[in-house]
């Protein structure tokens, strides 16, 4: 049994399937939304502990998989994780965030075709 939601599982299901060309477009999106003020990685929303480390080792699962393809560049691996799993805790904990910062971390990969 999962610790995580159904629409957490939905998002990181799909968003493991993304290919590595957009998981390096999300890469780029975000860096470039964090320089101009946009994205603030240290607003992700809050889990548990315990939450934390089940969404953690679900992504890390899923996309540690996929190794070979997203370590092609530097970095592309490390960067699929951590966008999945802010992204993935602004799904989970919507309600704690502002709409723009929502949209900052999942239009990412809305803008990919994730349905968010």
């Amino acid at each position: 049994m999962s610790l995580l939601p159904a629409e957490v599982e939905a998002f990181v299901e799909a968003a493991s399937g993304l290919s590595a060309e957009a998981f390096d477009r999300i890469r780029w999106a975000a860096a470039a939304a964090t320089a101009a003020g946009s994205l603030d990685p240290s607003a992700a929303p809050t889990l548990s502990a315990s939450e934390f480390s089940a969404l953690d080792k679900r992504v890390r699962d899923l996309i540690s998989s996929r190794g070979e393809e997203l370590a092609v560049k530097p970095g592309g691996l490390r960067s699929a994780i951590a966008t999945t799993k802010l992204a993935a805790q602004s799904v989970w904990r919507r309600e704690r965030i502002p709409a723009d910062q929502y949209e900052a971390f999942v239009g990412l990969f809305r803008a990919e075709g994730i349905d968010v």
